[in-house]
Order: C-alpha cells, then sequence, then structure tokens
C-alpha cells in the first residue's frame, strides 16, 4: 500500500530542480543543484554539486560548507556565477550543504542531500537473503567473508586489432603495438581504438563501464581544477545495456569475460556502441536472467550512471538498449523511474514482465491439458494454435510450447536457480519451508507484500472466468464438446505452482499494488523517444512473438493518445540489417534535434516534432530490401502480408489485444455470446464451470488503474512504499 499523505509531503527535492533559498536577502537567486543524481539517491559518499550565485556575488565572496566542514576547494568556476564539483565525505543518511557570505556568514541557500551505502538499498526494498556474491568469479577477487557483496575498483586496458578482435594493452604508453584500429565517432573523430574498462561493486552488482581513452593521459578528477576529462574518443553519451531471461536471483550475477572489454554480450560480440564513441555501462543485475526485478534494476542503473558522472561526466544523453527481458527493464524503467534513460531500444520487446507472465502460465496449464489431460493425438500442433492464438513452426509446435519453460519455472518456488545458490538455501515444502523462493513472484515479494497466510508473495495471477477458446469455438475450430471439456478440466496453480482442478484466484492486494506501483506498464511516461526494432520469429516456436510489439503500442495509444513518439523495425529471423548502429545513429540525430528545440512546448510534443525525416516505420525482406511498414499492425501491406501478428491464449478467450488485463471482471453466462447453440444441459455444465460467470472484457480489469506515482521506495515484504523525496526547505 502507499504511504500516508503526511508521509509523501516529506519527499526530497527532484535532482536539477533548485532547492529554495532559505535567506530572505537580496541573494535569493542562489541555489544548488545535484547533477549526478536526485538530491534524495546520492550513493557512495559523494556527489556533483552544482552551485548558482546571484548577480553580484563573485565565487570568492561565498564559502559552501558540508556538514559544517568547509568544502570550497573542491568547487571550480564555470562562469563568474556557476561553480561545480565533486564533494566527497557524505554521511550516510541526511547531510546538509550550505553556501554562505564568507563576510559576514549570511546564508544564501542551503539544501539536504541524502547519501545511500554504495552496496544499496536506496529504494529497491531489502535485498533477498541469502545472496551471492560473484566477484571471484568475476576477475574482481574473493567475496567479503561477511557483509554486503563490496569489492575494490580495478582499471584495465583494452585494444582492438585491425584484424577485427580486442585484446589487452600491454603498455601504457608508446609505442603501440602495430595492429591497433582505429575508430570514427559519431561526431566525426578518428582515434585509436583504446578502451579503459572500469569494474567493480555497485548495488551489490557486478559493474563494467568502458570508454575509449588516452592511456598516456587518462580520465582522472574530471569535476577538479587539475583533472583531465575524457578525450576526442567519447562523443559525451552513455549507452546502457540490458540482457534478457528472468530467474530467481538470490545473487549479485557475475561476468565471466575471460577479457573484461566483454562488459556485456553486446560489446564482446557487437561493439558498435564504442565504435561510435558512446560509454558503456552495464551491471549484472540489469540481467533479468540474474534475478527477475525491475525495481533492483533501475536501482541499479541509479547507482551506476552516478558512479558514471562522478568520475567522468554529465552525458548528453543515456540511451538505453536490451532485447526480451531487456526491453522488459528498459519499459518498466522509463515508465517508473523517469529520467534515469532518455532513449530506449527495446529489442523483441515485451511492454513488462508481470503482463506476460498471465499468457505464459496460460500456455502452462493448455500444455499440460493437451499432453497430460487428454489425448495428444486429439490436440495436433495445428488445432492447438486455434486455441493459443499462435502459428506452428515446421516441427508442428506452436510458440505455447516454446515457452512452456518459463511456465514451469515462474510459478515454481524451486526451479529458476542458478548453481551458485546453495540447494541447503532453496525452499523445500518439507525439509525447507522457509527457505528462499524462486518464483517470479517471490523475486519481487517488496512490490507485491507478503501473503500472510503462507508468507509467500501474494500473486496477482487469475484465471477465473477466463473461457479458453471462446474464439476458435466461435470460429468453428473445435467443437462444443471440446470447448466444454477443455474449460472444465484446465484447472489452475497452487501456492507452489502445481497443477490443481481449480482455477486461479488472483489475490486482488498483489493486482491493485501491480497496477499502483508501475508492475503493469500502461505507458505512462513513456513519451521519450523509442526504437523498436526485432527479428520476426512467430514461426520459430519462440517466446518473442511480435504481438507483444502491438500490446505496447496500444497502451501508448490508450494512455498517451500517440504512439507517434515509436518507430518500430522488423526483419526476417535470419535476417542481418544491423539494426543496432542505425539505431544509434538515428537516436543522436533525434536527441540533437530535442536538444535545439527552445520552445516551451511540452517534451511529449517535442519528442514527435523532432523526430527524424528519414526515421519511420519498416521492414526489411529477406534481401535486406527496405520497405515502409504502417503504424496499424493489421492494414493491409507488403509489411504485415509478410510479417502477420498473431495472438495469444487470453486474446483467444477474448481479451483486449493490449494484453493489460490481469482480472477480468465477470458476467454471467448468456448463450447469446456464442456462435454455436448450446443445449439446456450444455448451459448446465457452462455455468457450474464458471459459478462466478465469465469474463466481461468490454470493462476495465479489476484494480485496473493508473499507476500512483513515480519514483517509488519499497522497504520489505510488507508491500509498503512510498514516494522518493521530500518537501523544499522554506527561507529563513
Amino acid at each position: 500500500m502507499l504511504v500516508s499523505s503526511a508521509i509523501r509531503a516529506l519527499r526530497f527535492i527532484l535532482a536539477g530542480l533548485a532547492v529554495t533559498t532559505l535567506c530572505a536577502t537580496a541573494y535569493a537567486q542562489s541555489t544548488i543543484n545535484v547533477l549526478s543524481s536526485r538530491p534524495d539517491t546520492i550513493s557512495g559518499g559523494d556527489a556533483v554539486l552544482q552551485v548558482r550565485l546571484p548577480a553580484g556575488v563573485t565565487a570568492s565572496q561565498i564559502a559552501v560548507l558540508r556538514n559544517g566542514a568547509d568544502v570550497t576547494n573542491f568547487f571550480v568556476a564555470k562562469n563568474p556565477t556557476t561553480l561545480e564539483g565533486l564533494v566527497g565525505g557524505l554521511n550516510v543518511g541526511l547531510n546538509t550543504i550550505l553556501v554562505r557570505l564568507r563576510s559576514d556568514d549570511t546564508i544564501l541557500t542551503k539544501a539536504l542531500v541524502q547519501n545511500w551505502p554504495i552496496y544499496g538499498p536506496i529504494f529497491a526494498g531489502v535485498h533477498q537473503q541469502p545472496w551471492i556474491c560473484e566477484t571471484q568469479a568475476s576477475g574482481l577477487g574473493p567475496p567479503p567473508t561477511s557483509g554486503p557483496c563490496v569489492a575494490p575498483v580495478r582499471y584495465e586496458w583494452f585494444y582492438k586489432t585491425t584484424a577485427g578482435t580486442f585484446v589487452a594493452l600491454p603498455s601504457l604508453t608508446p609505442p603501440f603495438p602495430a595492429d591497433l584500429a582505429q575508430t570514427t565517432t559519431v561526431d566525426g573523430n578518428t582515434v585509436n581504438y583504446i578502451v579503459r574498462v572500469e569494474s567493480g561493486v555497485i548495488d551489490e552488482s557486478i559493474y563494467r563501464i568502458a570508454i575509449i581513452d588516452d592511456p598516456t593521459n587518462p580520465v582522472s578528477n574530471p569535476w577538479s581544477a587539475g583533472g583531465k576529462k575524457p578525450g576526442a574518443g567519447w562523443n559525451g553519451k552513455l549507452f546502457y545495456h540490458f540482457l534478457g531471461g528472468c530467474a530467481a536471483g538470490f545473487r549479485s550475477g557475475r561476468n565471466t569475460a575471460t577479457n573484461a572489454l566483454s562488459v556485456s554480450d553486446t560489446i564482446s560480440t557487437r561493439d558498435e556502441p564504442l565504435q561510435l564513441g558512446f560509454a558503456v555501462a552495464f551491471g549484472t543485475r540489469n540481467t533479468l536472467g540474474t534475478g527477475c526485478d525491475d525495481i533492483v534494476s533501475a536501482e541499479t542503473v541509479a547507482m551506476i550512471k552516478e558512479r558514471f558522472i562522478e568520475q567522468y561526466g554529465l552525458p548528453q544523453y543515456t540511451v538505453g538498449l536490451g532485447s526480451s527481458g531487456g526491453a522488459m527493464q528498459q519499459h518498466l524503467i522509463a515508465h517508473n523511474y523517469p529520467g534515469l534513460l532518455d532513449a530506449l531500444t527495446p529489442v523483441r520487446n515485451f511492454p513488462d514482465t508481470l503482463t506476460v507472465t498471465t499468457d505464459v502460465i496460460d500456455c502452462g496449464l493448455l500444455n499440460h491439458y493437451f499432453d497430460v489431460l487428454v489425448n495428444p493425438a486429439d490436440w495436433p500442433g495445428s488445432r492447438r494454435s486455434k486455441v493459443d492464438g499462435y502459428p506452428t513452426d515446421p516441427q508442428g509446435r506452436t510458440n505455447c510450447n516454446g515457452e512452456n519453460g518459463f511456465a514451469r519455472q515462474w510459478p515454481v518456488p524451486t526451479a529458476g536457480f542458478d548453481s551458485v545458490v546453495p540447494a541447503s538455501a532453496r525452499y523445500d515444502a518439507t525439509t525447507n519451508p522457509n527457505g528462499a523462493r524462486g518464483t517470479y513472484h517471490d523475486g519481487i515479494i517488496n512490490s507485491f507484500g507478503a501473503d500472510p497466510a503462507t508468507g509467500f508473495a501474494r500473486r496477482p495471477y487469475d484465471n477465473v472466468g477466463v473461457q479458453y477458446g471462446l474464439r476458435a469455438l466461435n470460429n468453428g475450430n473445435i467443437t462444443k464438446q471440446e470447448f466444454l471439456e477443455l474449460n472444465e478440466r484446465i484447472g489452475g496453480l497452487d501456492v507452489d505452482g502445481n497443477f490443481v482442478g481449480t482455477r486461479s484466484q488472483g489475490d486482488l492486494g498483489a493486482i491493485v499494488s501491480a497496477y499502483r506501483t508501475g508492475r503493469v506498464n500502461e505507458g505512462e511516461n513513456l513519451t521519450l523517444p523509442m526504437i523498436q526494432y526485432r527479428n520476426y520469429v512467430d514461426f520459430a516456436n519462440d517466446i518473442h512473438s511480435y504481438h507483444r510489439a502491438r500490446a505496447m503500442i496500444e497502451r501508448l495509444q490508450k494512455t498517451n493518445g500517440t504512439a507517434d513518439n515509436v518507430v518500430r523495425w522488423i526483419m526476417p529471423q535470419n535476417g542481418t540489417v544491423n539494426f543496432m548502429r542505425m539505431a544509434l545513429l538515428a537516436h543522436d540525430q533525434w536527441q540533437r534535434n530535442i536538444a535545439a528545440d527552445s520552445s516551451s512546448d511540452p517534451y511529449s510534443v517535442k519528442v514527435i516534432r523532432n523526430k527524424p525525416a528519414s526515421l519511420r516505420n519498416a521492414c526489411w525482406d529477406a534481401s535486406a530490401v527496405m520497405h515502409d511498414a504502417p503504424a496499424s499492425f493489421t492494414e493491409p501491406s507488403f509489411c504485415n502480408d509478410l510479417f502477420p501478428v498473431h495472438d495469444d491464449p487470453r486474446i483467444v478467450a477474448g481479451a483486449p489485444t493490449a494484453g493489460d488485463v490481469l482480472k477480468c471482471q465477470l458476467k454471467p453466462v448468456s448463450a447469446s455470446d456464442y456462435a454455436v447453440t448450446f443445449t439446456p444441459a450444455e448451459l448446465a455444465r457452462l455455468n457450474t464451470t464458471f459459478p462466478q460467470g465469465v469474463c466481461d472484457w468490454t470493462k476495465p480489469g479489476v484494480g485496473q488503474q493508473p499507476i500512483a506515482d513515480s519514483w517509488l521506495r519499497y522497504f520489505n515484504a510488507s508491500g509498503s512504499v512510498a514516494r522518493m523525496g521530500h518537501a523544499a526547505f522554506g527561507k529563513d
């Protein structure tokens, strides 16, 4: 539940917004800003601060105090009225920053900033326990014998050879290797392709930061007077990478690359971001396969990005990129923690994680029915596809078969663990009922809250009233008896993910929380530039069905009135078009256009107006020929014919294609809803199967509502949250 408005009234000021001055004098225009983060999410004991002075006051006339200590020497005058500096020595908790006149100690301005430990948490709530620290496997030395996961920062140097490989740089001084390649950045600077990689642990996550740099004069203390800023190899922008999957967690994650340049699979196999001069950042908890918690992922981004700003400089913008679960993270971070990312590149995108689990678990129930409860021979793939909405692959399997692994992993508490999590620590209903549970829902128990009856995470999954195969029945693809038996016997799951004969009743508190706290992405705050791209795998028994892109577009249109801030690209499964490079170049031009727009129009208007004219929805055929695509997924066109969009079990059951209903409202069974005629006995069977009624998909879902707020802070399994922040200070 959200905490009371009385607590919310204590919110901290937003990053970049000036703290209201305390002094009722002519110096009321003085402000303090935090540049490296929000002022309430500082971590690690330091922050980049900006002090703006009123006209007539010079830097030599003022002192900046941190908790009473003079830290003026940390600041550099950017111009006569602006000072900036990296201030260290912040205490964990609240810290007071004062700017005062040296002449008479008059306070010009005052700010409270809040610092958190480098290992977190800040807003994600208590981390899972146990938490396995994988520094050893990541080349950062053995983990601490006790306490949080931390490790010393490490720096390494690598270069790209003219043969296209990355190897360790043998010396930091010339002469450099003869096979040293060069690269030309997006700004047109041609530089030696030498990369410095910083590694360490932040928020109990292994992180890497890679940047093209000059080893003879490397980046050092860029905010100080004698420091060295990044050179021509950095284009001034930050690329943040996200990886996919969705697993139990209870671990920091590991980066096992033998070459530390491989900060993520993008850099180890595709180095377009570095080629173009982007700095690259990545944390292991930005891989949902390490731990399926988008809130921890957002917190990791906030803390690593803060570290980047402090050590390298303020990026002009931050662009995210990631596939599958990496797309989920981008959507959810921009949705719930706006400002961390400035542009998104969701690849093979899903709107979020939670709504995907709904139809994936449905697939598990259908697979169990077709393969176990009835004769599988009666339900070949060609017939199953009429019920689950997916096409079949050459082996006759539908995408529901491809989703079955996740369908059994996400709701089952003993599944999804990495081998580093000891078996002795894991849940067992008989021998270890208090052990770590690996379900998707238990992984984000801080959001859903715990069921007081069990102590396990409350679960929003619900299939009460869902008429599986309804469209197939009405289209004549299955018989009345098949429809009746399917819905009588499909059942649901118990708290441990076991198949049971009764339907699953979602926890109403979890459902409401999912909407209010943003686990369901309805498109709020997603007005920033977005380039979706994917290879088409609808006929490949693959979870990454194209209809997920349609769902995201429909949610944006419903909430924001438009999806014109999104560009969609698609190519065949084995296509070779370099979408990554194309997207980065397009994003860069888009951001340049927005930055040059000095109008007072809303940001959302600027985004759409400044989209490059050449940037449009398109598809590429097997010969890599580009074709324009319409905004609609169903409008007759070359692209829609080549790449048709399909459905899923809920859509076949009548649910909206936006896929954002967790639990449907119910209505009585009515014979008029069917294209077939049921006998009185058959109608009686339907009423017995659906004693509470069937889904009324014309109405919003139960508890469906917009998010309550952004930048929410979670605490523990109580499910309580509060908005980060506090009220601005008033004047003295």
